[in-house]
């Protein structure tokens, strides 16, 4: 119904490309460029109005970044139609997910090797000026042209993205199934989430299959933790019957692929028989990607550096997209603080009460959390109200066995 109407004083709807809880994104021509692009839509909503302009604050920070080289959808602008928020963006071809649709098979290592070359060499970009997009899945990655081997592919969608100061122990963002354990149990978090969901979609493509699709932050806590915790830890997670004994709460299994080990994922993706070392080293990076520990994951610079990609993928200027920035004025990107590249591995969090006491160091992993758990339920560490409220919800999905 909305085809061929104007947006602004230029932009011709051609069609619908996609809609959210934000609003829609339309396929336009602009009569005064003949130019086809795609155009977000957003309501005239407060909150939606408040997350466009957000969503603009990063845009225009961005712009020190080279778009081709750093595999980022490139940013047009944007205009008022009326009481919305039109923000202008290139036309791509479509997402990696409706590729996938597509093509209804799984990805080779071999094709799964640039693709994780571009998406880090995205990530590197972003995180060089202290950006974390919060929001990666395969629905955010655009194919650039479905026609042309090896895909190029774009990271969209910056909606959710913040600089990295400004992340929030707690905050729940992002779609639930590619959310970092760090984030699902409300310590806290920095960039490395970003990889975390790397290693989910790459795992994905791999096997054809989401790998954690939780309905809940319980069952993607326990589906984790039945994939990946080896540890000798005093504390055991609380199965399904535990947690509706207590809380009345209903597990729910949706995994169409239930791994013991994220070893089995090589079992569980096409077999490259042609490169059966690309295929160890790929599920190596996935592991590195997923580690639980957010201070010991690798970073996107670390991938790109990786052995996996010594011959395969020609040297370019986005190897090193990251640690190539020429510098520019803070005073252009206000509280943002922007340094080239950005030293940000915090480890050691400190937490303290209204009044000012320091309640304790905590490191922003999975492992550490736990290790913490057991000082505030003996009573050593005194948590201030705030705190302990947090924290109390966390350890109603953990229970001790010896103490």
């Amino acid at each position: 119904s909305d085809k061929y109407k104007t947006l602004g004083t230029c932009h011709v709807v051609e069609g619908i490309l996609g809609e959210g809880a934000f609003g829609v994104v339309a396929k336009c021509r602009n009569t005064e460029t003949q130019k086809s692009v795609a155009v977000k839509v957003n309501k005239g909503e407060e909150g939606v109005l408040q997350q466009a302009l957000y969503e603009i604050d990063v845009l225009k920070r961005m712009q020190c970044l080279d778009h081709d080289i750093c595999n980022i959808v490139q940013w047009d602008g944007f205009f008022f139609d009326k009481e919305n928020i039109c923000i202008t963006f290139e036309l791509l071809d479509m997402s990696l997910r409706g590729y996938m649709e597509e093509k209804d098979r799984f990805f080779t290592v071999g094709e799964l090797k640039p693709i994780l070359h571009q998406l880090a060499t995205a990530l590197a970009s972003l995180h060089s000026i202290g950006i974390t997009h919060m929001d990666l899945k395969p629905d955010n990655i655009m194919v650039v042209d479905r026609s042309h081997q090896p895909l190029k592919v774009k990271l969209i969608d910056f909606g959710l993205a913040r600089p990295v100061s400004a992340l929030h122990r707690g905050e729940f963002v992002g779609t639930r199934v590619y959310r970092a354990p760090e984030m699902l149990l409300g310590v806290p978090f920095n960039e490395s989430i970003d990889m975390w969901a790397l290693g989910l979609v790459m795992a994905e493509l791999a096997m054809g299959c989401c790998m954690y699709p939780g309905n809940s932050h319980y069952d993607m806590v326990r589906y984790i933790v039945e994939t990946q915790d080896n540890s000798s830890s005093r504390w055991r997670f609380k199965t399904p019957k535990d947690i509706y004994r207590e809380r009345r709460f209903r597990a729910s299994e949706t995994r169409s692929v239930m791994l013991k080990s994220l070893d089995e994922i090589e079992q569980n993706m096409k077999q490259d028989t042609d490169h059966p070392r690309d295929q160890k080293m790929f599920i190596s990076l996935i592991k590195s990607m997923l580690n639980l520990d957010a201070s010991n994951r690798i970073t996107a610079q670390q991938v790109l550096d990786h052995e996996f990609f010594a011959a395969s993928i020609p040297q370019s200027p986005s190897r090193d997209a990251g640690t190539q920035l020429t510098h520019i004025d803070n005073q252009q990107h206000g509280s943002f603080n922007v340094q080239h590249p950005v030293p940000f591995r915090a480890e050691l969090y400190t937490f303290y009460s209204s009044n000012g006491d320091k309640l304790t160091r905590h490191s922003s992993c999975f492992s550490c959390f736990l290790e913490t758990v057991p000082q505030i339920k003996s009573k050593r560490i005194k948590p201030c109200p705030v705190a302990f409220t947090t924290w109390s919800r966390q350890m109603q999905v953990l229970e001790k066995v010896v103490f």
